[in-house]
């Protein structure tokens, strides 16, 4: 399966990072060192694009609940963008949808940082 491959661009002072193909165990490092670098150059505003992301094990919902307490507490947030019908059903069954801010595109979870 193709490794995952983030990718990250600003639109309206938020920054998007996407993510595509399968996240193993062993991408999520890679995944939190992006995330991390944002958080660190003091972008508070995110959104993660999962629309071509075909999985995302635990270990890498957990950085993200972790990060988004620490944003919300500056002010800031991580939303969710765009999903797999797959994925959207892990974070489901998971419980995660909870902790999440989930839109069905990136444009709309991008527009709710504006209200």
């Amino acid at each position: 399966m193709p490794g995952m491959d983030p990718k990250q661009e600003s639109q309206e002072n938020v920054e998007i990072l996407s993510l595509g193909g399968f996240m193993d165990n062993r991408e999520v490092s890679r995944f939190v060192q992006a995330l991390d670098a944002l958080i660190l150059n003091g972008k508070t505003k995110i959104v993660l694009d999962i629309g071509r992301l075909t999985y995302i094990p635990s270990a890498g919902l957990g950085a993200v609940v972790g990060r988004i307490r620490d944003l919300r507490r500056q002010g800031g947030d991580i939303k969710i963008g765009g999903h797999t019908s797959r994925v959207y059903e892990l974070l489901k069954i998971l419980g995660f949808l909870s902790a999440f801010d989930v839109s069905e595109t990136v444009d709309a979870a991008v527009h709710k940082y504006k209200g």
